[in-house]
């Protein structure tokens, strides 16, 4: 597989530059994968063909050798790889098991712990999703983050914590690896937010360095701090929001059980993939509730094999779509725009005060319980990009001809279905996708 980025292989001897540098390849009658060595900067290969596993450090299959990538110390440090290949137990166990140490040592409540649970499953099938899928997390701390970030690294296919991300520090990440991120950092640039989410699409590259282009498919764990709206991530992703810190978290008591996860999941994998391979595999192939969703097919794509499972993750998934649905209807930033559409084709100016009066009229109809303040509003209007002068009654939003075409790019981009106004240029306009 060759490098995304910068080199993660070097050449060590003539023998090893006729073998094929591979973190991982998908045959027709067996998987290659990475796993543990001594050696950290060069993990083993392992081939396994749904009957039996071999570990080396290089493998001949069909006429071609096939070694592992040398890793920088920097990256080998913090990335876990599973040891072998843990037959023991049914998937079921594994999901409840993942689940339970989440509750148990971070003291997540069940639903939540079942929703990482699920997301870390992904990780681990992140090369043949169409779109992995991202998890957004909330909160009001960063210990709450990174303890949370210490657990899924386990639980996670290669899995990396990072903080002060931008562009050119992504460019130079090995992501041949199909790496797992775990991004610490609230206040990321929207630009990058919405570059990651849009080339988190099977056969999206970016452009890289010295005209080369990259893969950065991959799924991502992003905590936003507990300032965040629907502009934070330009796609479908799991919303969390995660609760008090409590007590520290001790890793060395984890050890034992965290490696037989990552063993367990190894399995999970190897055994999902040759199961898609015999049987195809779509998509698709979920309940009719969940088919207006890319997320939950994904998410459910992980149980499509696990008679005992697709049940209780149906429902899991038909409540994450209830609250998502609940999420959107009380996003300030949401209700401003329905609030600015009407008084934005009638009206010359519309004051802040009463932008203020009538967002908070609509979340109390729907049972909100956060009641906003003139300023608050304000600042929200300035994030979105509205520009506001001083009327008579204070601040005010005036239909300017920049104010009328965010409000429709905003409201397109957001998928709001609001009326069209009769005689509106920019409501006729044929509906294209909205650039980001």
């Amino acid at each position: 597989m060759p490098a995304a980025s910068g080199k993660t292989s070097k050449s060590k001897s003539p023998e090893v530059d006729q073998a094929v540098v591979t973190s991982g390849r998908i045959f027709h009658d067996g998987i290659l994968d990475l796993v543990a060595s001594p050696d950290p900067c060069r993990p083993n290969l392992i081939f396994y063909d749904g009957r039996k596993s071999k570990i080396a450090s290089r493998i001949r299959h069909h006429g071609t050798w096939y070694c592992s990538p040398e890793l920088d110390p920097s990256i080998a440090s913090v990335i876990t790889f599973p040891q072998d290949i843990d037959p023991s137990g049914p998937v079921v166990e594994l999901f409840a098991d993942a689940a339970e140490l989440l509750q148990g040592w971070l003291s997540l409540p069940p639903e939540i712990a079942r929703q990482i649970a699920l997301f870390e499953a992904t990780t681990w099938l992140s090369d043949v999703l169409l779109n992995p899928p991202a998890a957004m997390l909330l909160g009001h701390s960063m210990a709450q983050a990174v303890r949370l970030f210490q657990l899924m690294r386990y639980g996670c296919r290669r899995a990396i914590t990072l903080t002060g991300l931008n562009r050119a520090s992504l460019v130079g990440l090995p992501m041949d690896l199909k790496l797992t991120l775990l991004i610490g950092q609230p206040g990321l640039p929207q630009n990058l937010s919405h570059l990651l989410s849009a080339a988190n699409h099977q056969g999206m590259r970016v452009p890289g360095r010295r005209g080369t282009v990259l893969d950065w498919v991959g799924p991502r764990a992003i905590f936003l701090g507990s300032m965040s709206g629907p502009w934070s991530w330009s796609g479908e992703a799991l919303w969390i929001s995660l609760p008090p810190v409590g007590p520290g978290l001790c890793l060395p008591g984890l050890t034992g059980k965290v490696q037989a996860l990552q063993n367990r999941f190894l399995r999970f994998r190897m055994d999902w993939l040759r199961k898609s391979q015999e049987t195809g595999y779509s998509e698709y192939d979920t309940p009719l509730e969940l088919l207006d969703s890319q997320l939950a097919q994904t998410l459910f794509a992980c149980v499509r094999y696990e008679p005992k499972l697709i049940d209780a993750t149906t429902h899991l998934l038909r409540g994450l779509l209830e609250d998502a649905r609940t999420s959107r209807s009380l996003d300030p930033d949401l209700v401003i725009l329905e609030v600015l559409w009407r008084p934005g084709h009638t009206l010359r100016e519309i004051s802040v005060v009463r932008i203020t009066h009538s967002l908070n009229k609509l979340l109390y109809d729907r049972k909100g319980r956060y009641h906003y303040s003139e300023e608050e509003v304000g600042w929200r209007l300035k994030q979105l990009g509205f520009e506001r002068v001083r009327g008579a009654d204070g601040k005010v939003v005036r239909s300017s001809g920049e104010n009328e075409e965010l409000l429709h790019r905003l409201v397109r981009r957001a998928g709001l279905d609001l009326p069209t106004v009769p005689g509106c240029p920019l409501c006729a306009a044929p509906r294209v996708n909205e650039p980001e």
